[in-house]
């Protein structure tokens, strides 16, 4: 595993040509980092305030695409023994690491945590990687995947375990709102939705200014809730990126494009990237919540007076294959699937 990242990177001076990104793409303008992202109480969604709680989350999907979530119901000390984990994760020795390589021998099973560095493994590339090493295993409901999971540390599938368990019940939650504010049917999203998790580490990096964590893209899956500690992560708004401030234990959410098929265009899929810093690491531990396998506008939302904008597809054997064919930039993802006018 010697082209991992974060078994090199502290020893560089400068960053190698294999990572320096095309010009067009590095960070060099200044970016604000904004504080006004909307921050949803999720504590007050048992009472009265619920109504408020779910216009705000609306309003939020869609101006934003992105939110932060306080009192989520995922206790604090969980979220920092899970960060905990992680970072002891990242900083075992190359050789503990490889075992969950990307065609390592023993690491075959659907499913089964793969670590791999760079971009996705659809964005390999031989004219420039991201600076970053990322984490990836599924989370099934039943738990019978946690044997593919890492066992070093000790702790991980113990830990990690309970914590996507956790999230699991803040994303049914979140869901739950963006079905009232929708208007959908009650339980439109009370399925066995699939889960995954994706955890990026982002080492130090000597200059930040031709590089990216990871460069602008929009998610494929329904939605997203992000851990994150250090600021890195950057939203794309009015065609101008802004930072992200992290709030002490909240949750970052996004909405991804399959909401926005069955929204029929009211919630919107905003790009996003990652930018590095000279200081230290960042690791943040992402929750891809999946949709079903078809995706289409939901029918209570279209009519002869708002016709669907979408058509429906299967999300795993049309959508995902496209999603990871360098095809689609942003919202282009989705334009196979559009309706013409």
């Amino acid at each position: 595993m010697a082209d991992l990242i974060s078994s090199w990177s502290n020893k560089l001076e400068a960053v190698p040509p294999s990572h320096c990104i095309p010009l067009h793409e590095r960070p060099v303008d200044p970016v604000p980092v904004m504080n006004n992202i909307p921050v949803i109480d999720l504590g007050k969604a048992t009472g009265e305030e619920r109504a408020a709680v779910v216009q705000q989350l609306l309003e939020a999907c869609e101006e934003y695409g992105f939110f932060q979530v306080i009192n989520h119901g995922v206790p604090e000390n969980l979220m920092d023994e899970a960060m905990k984990v992680y970072k002891e994760f990242f900083s075992l020795p190359a050789e503990e690491k490889g075992k969950y390589a990307k065609g390592a021998a023993n690491n075959t099973a659907r499913g089964a945590a793969t670590l791999y560095t760079s971009s996705a493994k659809h964005y390999d590339s031989e004219k420039h990687q991201y600076w970053r090493d990322v984490l990836e295993h599924s989370c099934n409901l039943d738990g019978e995947d946690k044997i593919t999971w890492p066992d070093n540390p000790p702790r991980y599938r113990e830990i990690i375990g309970s914590y996507s368990n956790e999230v699991r019940k803040l994303s049914k939650i979140i869901l739950s709102l963006v079905t009232e504010g929708l208007g959908l049917e009650a339980g439109y999203f009370d399925k066995e939705l699939g889960q995954r998790m994706l955890i990026n580490h982002y080492p130090a990096c000597p200059n930040p200014s031709l590089t990216l964590g990871v460069g602008g893209h929009c998610d494929p899956n329904l939605i997203t809730i992000i851990q994150q500690e250090v600021y890195g992560l950057q939203i794309l708004k009015d065609e101008k990126w802004i930072g992200v401030e992290p709030i002490p234990h909240a949750f970052v959410v996004n909405s991804g494009l399959p909401l926005t098929v069955i929204s029929n265009g009211k919630l919107t899929s905003v790009a996003h990237r990652v930018v590095t810093n000279t200081t230290q690491p960042r690791t943040s531990i992402g929750t891809f919540i999946c949709p079903e396998d078809v995706v289409e506008p939901a029918k209570s939302l279209v009519g002869p007076d708002n016709p669907p904008l979408f058509k429906s597809f299967k999300w795993g054997v049309e959508f995902m294959p496209h999603y990871l064919s360098k095809k689609s930039v942003y919202h282009a993802a989705l334009e196979p699937f559009k309706i013409d006018a």
